[in-house]
């Protein structure tokens, strides 16, 4: 696994990058959400890809993009192991890209081959010197951007979850990136419901009754996912923490982060150790 602690770019960032072989995906358990893009790619091994409306079979050959606070888990199920390559990256530049179409929601994965190809093409990320500039990281997520146009170029057919019902809903995944960005700046949230052509009370209670938490509250858990990859990647205090992120002060990042996760900040980074 390479992570990348860089400085980020305007355009955005890829946070990790990584290769495994013999591995068995995420443990069975609870639906997880990423603050970021994850692209997966199966080279070896079977698995299984679930969400909400989607649970298809992964093989060799299959790639899995997760959106930004999407409830999803992907794994081996049974015995057996698999073989993947995978890619962690956010910024602007990615989220524009689910939104102008280049990215498609309601196809989670999609098949790509010849797998050897494939499977280079998005190790090359791993093997790759980290940006030390916000100019280089500007420069690698633009070569994610040219994968992300490859991949939409290349598709070589359909993808198992065409046979699956059809994902989230646009107006619920522009929802999702609103309200995941800037997350120091306020938000209007009535703005918000306005831009994806509702009035706020019924998309507040429509978005609830989809992800199970109301607007404000799914952004106050992004901002604790967010403080928790900083206190994993970083040694900033939670004070600079609270501060980059939009917390009133350390201690409701304290208060907020022990909320969601059931740990302190002080116990999440013990842990780490």
């Amino acid at each position: 696994m390479a992570y990348r602690n860089g400085p980020s770019g305007r355009l955005g960032r890829v946070h990790s990058a990584g290769r495994v072989q013999g591995g068995r995906g995420v443990p069975t358990g609870p639906p997880r959400r990423f603050h970021s893009h994850a692209l997966m790619y199966v080279w070896g091994g079977h698995g299984r890809y679930r969400d909400a409306r989607h649970d298809v079979p992964l093989g060799p050959g299959d790639l899995v993009h997760v959106l930004p606070g999407h409830a999803h888990w992907y794994g081996v199920t049974g015995a057996g192991t698999w073989n993947e390559v995978h890619l962690v990256f956010s910024g602007p530049a990615f989220d524009l890209v689910v939104r102008q179409g280049l990215v498609d929601p309601a196809r989670p994965v999609r098949r790509l081959t010849p797998v050897d190809h494939w499977r280079e093409r998005l190790d090359r990320f791993r093997t790759a010197r980290p940006p030390r500039s916000p100019a280089g990281a500007d420069d690698e997520a633009c070569e994610v951007l040219r994968l992300l146009v490859e991949i939409a170029a290349r598709d070589t057919g359909p993808g198992p979850t065409d046979r699956a019902p059809a994902g989230p809903p646009q107006w619920l995944v522009e929802s999702r990136v609103r309200l995941g960005h800037d997350l120091a700046d306020p938000l209007d949230l009535r703005a918000v419901a306005q831009s994806v052509g509702m009035s706020y009370e019924t998309w507040r209670k429509r978005f609830q009754a989809a992800t199970g938490e109301p607007p404000a509250r799914y952004r106050q858990r992004r901002r604790v996912e967010a403080a928790g990859e900083l206190l994993r990647r970083t040694s900033l205090t939670n004070r600079d923490i609270a501060a980059s992120l939009g917390f009133t002060d350390e201690h409701h990042l304290a208060k907020q982060f022990r909320r969601v996760t059931g740990l302190g900040t002080g116990e999440f980074r013990r842990g780490l150790g």
